[in-house]
């Protein structure tokens, strides 16, 4: 009986070995299809033009993580070696550091990879890639060129324009103007893919494209009216162009006119010959009379019947020159002040530009009295700009 029980104990524990062996067989085999299922292209060898883009972002991924752990792996050895003074081992280690390349994106797959991008039906995707594309590779930076090239000679100069943009993909990019709005082809209208049609104005917040995209100054026949103070822009084409009209910021801005460049100005409905172009611009004028001060009083109190100084600046808010201005003291009443020196004069101040004046005066009253007067500018075609000014008697 005992014979028998061993016997069968044998064979029990061979059979389960062999079963086991085939059972371990059969999990290798099933291993190994699911690796080989699994299994990332090498991305220095695989087909860039059919492999797809998330086996090419995995694969690229898989060799910078490898050149990470290879690059830990040696630095630990050299920092090893060198605490422990082997001077060959760290030698070698730095060698080893020495012949390790970080995976780089050529020049050859960039282009092929922009393609790619280019040909992407998945937006989602596309936008995704791009991005990932425009990190890895330094050559996949895509630029916006803005062109304008006139090779006709004028004597023996040449106008050209280029500018160019270069951001990442899908970033919001302004378009620029042309440093001038007017040649001998007319004015500038805005950007295209040709010279003939409009497709985006200055100024317009495109997406930066994909790929490299060259856009032209498109031209046109006509006037244009440009003002910088009220920000008017208004281009208009035909035989007879009416100026537009106006509204001023504020009181203290004057219209002048329309100029164009020579300084002819256009008045009202100017008429023009079919084809011709020309830029008019808005001119303004604006005095402000300010920083009014009574020299050594502060507060603007000062002593009865005392002679000072009343001292301001006045600054030039418009955008042309304000041409010659007199500038005077009037007082509310005649008998409550006395202004030496007159009437003062510049001969202009320039846009942006100030100036400063003083008069020389005397007050009359009581103590505590309010003296009430207006500085006034006024130029040579009569426009006025009135600043009030009160002086309190101590």
């Amino acid at each position: 009986m005992k014979h028998i029980s061993k016997k069968f104990i044998i064979t029990a524990l061979l059979l389960c070995i062999a079963v086991s062996g085939i059972f371990a067989a059969a999990i290798k085999e099933s291993s190994s299809d699911s690796l080989k299922v699994k299994e990332i292209p090498d991305f220095a060898s695989m087909d860039l033009q059919k492999e797809s883009l998330e086996t090419i972002m995995q694969s690229f991924a898989a060799d910078v993580s490898d050149y990470k752990t290879k690059y830990a792996s040696i630095y630990e050895k050299m920092i090893t070696s060198y605490s422990e003074g082997n001077v060959d081992d760290y030698f070698d280690a730095k060698g080893m550091m020495r012949n390790l390349s970080l995976p780089a994106i050529t020049a050859e797959q960039t282009e092929i990879l922009t393609q790619r991008i280019v040909d992407e039906k998945d937006e989602s995707l596309k936008a995704t890639f791009a991005a990932w594309l425009y990190e890895n590779s330094r050559y996949y930076h895509p630029t916006l060129t803005f062109s304008k090239s006139d090779d006709s000679e004028s004597g023996h100069s040449h106008y050209r324009f280029s500018y160019q943009i270069s951001s990442e993909p899908g970033s919001t990019v302004t378009l620029p103007s042309m440093r001038t709005n007017f040649t001998g082809d007319g004015i500038f209208a805005g950007w295209g893919y040709d010279s003939e049609t409009v497709v985006y104005e200055a100024g317009s917040e495109i997406t930066m494209p994909y790929e490299d995209v060259t856009l032209y100054a498109v031209y046109k026949s006509g006037i244009l009216f440009t003002d910088s103070v009220t920000g008017t822009e208004v281009f208009a084409d035909g035989d007879n162009v009416n100026a537009p009209s106006l509204t001023a910021p504020d009181d203290s801005f004057k219209f002048i006119g329309w100029y164009d460049s020579d300084g002819k100005k256009a008045e009202g409905a100017a008429t023009f010959e079919k084809g011709e172009s020309a830029v008019y611009t808005a001119a303004w004028k604006s005095i402000l009379i300010e920083d009014i001060r009574a020299r050594h009083y502060p507060g603007m109190t000062v002593p009865a019947d005392k002679e000072f100084s009343l001292n301001f600046y006045i600054y030039n808010q418009g955008n042309t020159s304000s041409g010659k201005l007199s500038i005077e003291l009037v007082p509310e009443k005649e008998d409550s002040m006395k202004v030496s020196g007159g009437t003062l004069t510049t001969k202009g101040i320039s846009a942006g530009a100030e100036k400063s004046g003083s008069f020389s005066l005397k007050v009359y009253g009581n103590s505590g009295d309010v003296v009430k007067a207006s500085i006034v500018a006024t130029d040579a075609d009569g426009n006025t700009w009135s600043t009030p000014v009160e002086i309190t008697i101590k």
